[in-house]
Order: C-alpha cells, then structure tokens, then sequence
C-alpha cells in the first residue's frame, strides 16, 4: 500500500507536506484510496468518521473544514492557491487533531484524477509482490528443511531477526545466528506466550522493536518472534502474518511425521521382538507379543530372506504386505542392513504362491538384489527355518535367477534321539544349572541365549542381542569358565552348538536300548549319523579337489581366511573365491553367518576323526 512519502515523492503529483517534521511523523502512513471532501467540510458532520482510515482527504483551505470529523483520515491535502494565513490557521487544527497536512496547487478534482491511477498502480503491485512470495514461501514450505527455511527467509525479508520457540519454550531455529541474546532478553516475555497468559506480546529490546506471538490454531502452540530495528509496517505485518500460518502449518505436519515415526520405530522393534523370541523357541510369549499388535502368527510358516540394498527394505516390505494382504510377519533384520525377513502363511505348497512371484519379480528388476526361501516349518522351528533361507541365500547369490530354494537333508540332531539330549543335558550342565550371584548378573537362560546367538551370528550378536561388544565378550569368556572349554575352537563350537540344538528339539520317548551315559563318538558312530555325513560331504568329494582341500585347511584354521590363504600359497581374494564355489555345492553358507561350518566340522569328523585333529607344524 503507498504511502504519504511515497505520493509526495511522485514529482508529477506536485504534493509537499506543509510543515516539512510531519514527514518523520506521517510519512509511513499507507493511503488505500483519495476522495474529493466536500461531503466531510459541512459541520453537521458532527463526530469522527472511522470510515476514513488509509483515505486522503483533497480539500479546499478555509474554516468550514470539520477538523474533528476528518482526525481519522491518512491524510488531507489543500487543493488550488491558498493563503498564508488560510495555510496557518489550517495547519495549526491540523496539529491540534493530529492530521498531517499537505498542499498543491491543482484544484481538487484534478488532483484526485492523478493520485487514483498511482494509488491502483501501486496496490496492484504491491498484489503481485504478495502473491510471488505468498508462493516462494509455499515453495519453501514443501523443501525437506522447510520449517528451517521458511524462518530464515523471513529473517532476511524483514531485514531483521526470527526465532521459532518450541510449545515448551526451547528454540528451534534462528536466523541470522545463534539464538542466545535475543532469547535472553525476551524471555520472560516469551515465557508469558507459551504458558498462554497472552496470544502476543510487542516489546522493546534496546535498539529493536521485537513481536512475540503463539502461532496455530490448536494446542500445543510454537511462538514466532521476531525483531528489527525499525517498527515494522503494515505490510510487513501482513508478510508476519503469512509467514506464521505456513510455519505453524510446517510445525505441525513435523510433529506428525516424528510421531508417525516414533509410532513405526515403536512396531518395528515389537516385530523384532517376537522374531528374536521365535529364534529361541519361547513360542507363547512371541504369540502373546504378536496378539498385542492385532496380528496372529501362522502355526505352519515358510521363512524368506530377501537381500537388497538397505534403503529399499521398506519398499520390498510394503509390496510383500500387499501380496500377503498383512499376513505374513515382516522385519528388518537386526543383524545385517540389507537384509528383509519374511515369515510367511503356508497357505498352499504351491512353488509359485503370489509372494514367491511377487520376490521374483521384485529381484528380476532390481540387479543386486536375492531371494532365499526355507522350507515350511513349526513356529517352534522358526530359528532353522531361518538358517534355511539364508543358506539359500548364498546359493542365491550364484545362479542367474538370483533366487533359491533351501535343499533340505535331513538335520543331524534329529537323527540322535533321546540319547542325543542326555549327552547334550550333561555336556551342558554346568552352564545350565548357573545360578548369578547378582540379581543383575546374567542367568542361565541368558547366557544360554548369548551363547546360541554367538554361535549363529559370530560378532554379529551384538546387534541381535542389544549388548555392547564387551559385554558380549565378558559373557563368552565366563560361559568359558562354566564349560572349561575355548569357544575360539572352532570342534569346541560345534560340539556346543549341537548340544543347544539337541536340547531345543522337542522330547521324544526314552531310548531303553541305550541306559547310562552315552558320549559323543557313540552319537556320531551311529548308522544314520554316518549316511548323513556321506550325504553331506559327496558332492564335493566327487569333485574337485583342489576345493575339498581348501575346505579342510579353512577348518583347520579355525575358518581364518588369511591363515588359510598362507597356508595354501594362495591370496585371501583366491581363497575366498574357493569358498565360495563349495557354498554353490553344498548349497550352504561357509562365510557368512549363520554358517554350516559347524555341521561340516561334525560331517569330517564322522568320515574322518583324524582329519581334524592333525596339526600343521607348518
């Protein structure tokens, strides 16, 4: 809107103020339209016209004007030849009523002919202006750190300070600088804004003039404040006012989306709890934990693992939600970044179920990605299920289809019956019947539960169990001192690991043939314990045996890449290459955990019991 100074400024209007220290006191006031005054000259006009804000007043000098009727007016001007003592006695009621006065020379009819035309120009572009940046802050607004923007544009379009003050009364964000001074000078202020004792507050904070206001129209309110060094006009009021709208409007959809975060971070974790309670075979309590999310977990599950990159997880969990239509039980793994795994129904034995089509087209057009799927399992047998879709995963990882299907044989420690948990109940015992001497100490389940992720997920446990890497270590080297054992034995690991799964498989009837005790070279004598070893071990020493020698060195090494590569004569990368084409053979993971390694230590020392036990005195 233009204003006083602005029209007198204008040389083709010939304006001027009459007493030029009304240009300091009026010159800011806006002018939203000029009208020719006789109407308001008569004195039956009585009382002061509030109509006439922002409208300037063209008169003609003598005493008939009503100067009390038009103290509310922007301004008047005196049209035509006026005299000096007509121009003193007008500008002395002028002073008396606080109007500012100016003179020109035209009559008023023409004067009014040229001030309207340069007061709609000026409204007109002053509409434009405040469109543009009605949609520069719109623009602003919808960045990612639009809420930080929009602020500091403000700043720099007042030419002064703002500061967004949280509902509890901590800043946010200010511009141009730290919030210190400002903040501390106007904080009682401030304070009486946020605790709703006032909507807004203007003061003084020496050399600038400072608006403190709470913003939005619901509870809880941020406060906008800011300052400048000049009293803020009308306009910029206005450009305020804009401002706070879209900043409480930022604000808020902000607060919604931490929420709606909290709210994801908060279910995310719930799912990763019932998958870790589903890994120790504690079955009612995951079901308990899944109830409490409004979902049930399927009594016959299939487990997938899909490897891609860890920003897209959320993507591939969101189709498999639609495919499944919210049934099947997603969840980021904990353990590595860019795996996604999937516990799905067994709604039907069919190979090309819309989940299996849905991961196949998902990897056919995302290069890098894998699918591994076990085989249907129990919900108490959700932890090989598991170990079944990440061995897939590494035969995955060589094909072309980029996807696998886990090739079952029959696990080891279902083929030890009842004597297979007696000898695993004693190797364990002492680890077993552990009672802490501190209630804050670990107990046997717990370690029991450290020691069975340790074994699946080597360092990786950390991040599956929530501990620390030293906690992790200090449990190890007391689950040591239980056992008498050294877990960094790579046979010490996996006669353990096959003492934990035997006490995991559910108990079968007494074996009356086998009374007493029972020790592990009896277990891995048996028949049926020799054909699954041979069964494991053929396809690769029917091939080549270059490879068959690689593996046993690894093992040997206590599966240490570069001692390995240094004892073979060959390079880390060469080795792991080796390793990587008896994964494809066997169809298991070697190097990355969960690994068969352990089963192949027991597999060599049901074939071979020397094998391992020799020593390189190299």
């Amino acid at each position: 809107m233009p204003t006083l100074s602005g029209l007198v400024s204008q040389p083709d209007l010939g304006l001027r103020f009459v007493d030029r220290e009304d240009v300091v006191q009026y010159g800011g006031r806006p002018v939203a339209a000029v009208a020719e005054g006789m109407m308001w000259t008569a004195a039956e006009a009585g009382t002061p016209l509030h109509a006439l804000n922002d409208v300037l007043l063209v008169l003609p000098a003598g005493p008939r004007i009503d100067w009390p009727a038009v103290g509310n007016a922007a301004g008047v001007i005196l049209a035509g030849a006026v005299g000096d003592d007509a121009l003193s006695e007008s500008l002395l009621a002028a002073r008396e009523h606080g109007v500012p006065l100016l003179t020109v020379s035209d009559d008023a009819l023409h004067v009014c002919a040229r001030i309207h035309p340069v007061i709609r120009q000026e409204q007109r572009r002053e509409l434009h202006e405040h469109t543009d940046q009605l949609k520069a802050m719109q623009r602003i607004a919808l960045q990612p750190d639009g809420l930080s923007r929009l602020l500091q544009w403000l700043a720099r379009q007042i030419s002064g300070h703002a500061m967004l003050v949280d509902p509890s009364g901590s800043p946010l964000y200010a511009f141009p600088g730290p919030p210190g001074e400002m903040f501390s000078r106007a904080e009682k202020d401030i304070r009486r804004v946020v605790t709703r004792q006032t909507r807004s507050a203007a003061i003084s904070l020496g050399t600038q003039v400072a608006h403190i206001m709470s913003i939005g129209s619901q509870e809880p309110n941020p406060v906008l404040i800011v300052a400048r060094d000049e009293p803020f006009p009308s306009g910029m009021r206005s450009l305020v006012s804009d401002t706070a709208g879209l900043l409480w409007l930022r604000w808020r959809m902000e607060e919604l989306g931490r929420h709606s975060r909290q709210v994801e971070l908060a279910e995310s974790h719930s799912r990763e709890a019932v998958l870790h309670l589903l890994m120790l075979g504690h079955v009612q309590a995951a079901r308990r934990v899944a109830g409490a999310l409004g979902a049930r977990l399927p009594d016959l599950t299939r487990v997938y693992i899909v490897e891609c990159p860890a920003n897209r997880r959320g993507n591939y969990a969101r189709r498999c939600a639609e495919v499944t239509e919210g049934r099947a039980w997603i969840v980021s793994c904990p353990v590595y970044a860019r795996h996604l795994i999937i516990l799905a129904p067994a709604d039907s034995e069919e190979a090309d179920n819309p989940l299996d089509q849905a991961l196949r087209a998902l990897v056919a057009s995302n290069p890098g990605s894998y699918v591994g799927a076990g085989r249907f399992v129990n919900l108490r047998d959700v932890a090989a299920g598991y170990q079944q879709a990440f061995h897939a995963l590494a035969v995955a990882r060589g094909i072309d289809a980029r996807c696998a299907t886990f090739s079952s044989r029959e696990d080891i420690a279902s083929l030890m019956g009842a004597g297979g948990r007696r000898w695993a109940a004693r190797s364990l015992r002492r680890l077993l019947d552990y009672r802490p001497e501190r209630r804050q100490d670990p107990d046997a389940e717990e370690l029991k539960g450290t020691l069975t992720s340790w074994l699946t997920f080597s360092s990786a446990a950390t991040r599956q169990l929530k501990i620390h890497r030293n906690t992790l270590s200090a449990r190890l080297r007391h689950i040591e001192r239980l056992l008498g054992c050294d877990l960094s034995d790579l046979a010490t690991q996996a006669e353990t690991q096959l003492a934990l799964r035997l006490l995991a498989q559910p108990p079968s009837r007494p074996d009356s043939d086998e009374p007493g005790e029972v020790t592990l070279d009896a277990l891995l004598g048996a028949p049926a314990v020799f054909h699954w070893a041979e069964s494991y071990l053929t396809p690769l020493r029917e091939g080549d045996p270059r490879l068959l020698e690689t593996l046993q060195t690894w093992l040997r090494s206590n599966a240490r890449l570069d001692t390995t590569a240094s004892m073979l004569g060959l390079t880390v990368p060469a080795a792991r290459k080796r390793l990587i084409r008896v994964e494809g053979i066997l169809s298991r993971s070697l190097l990355n955990a969960p690994s068969a390694r352990h089963d192949i230590v027991l597999a060599f020392r049901i074939l071979d019991p020397a094998i391992l036990s020799q020593q390189d005195t190299a």
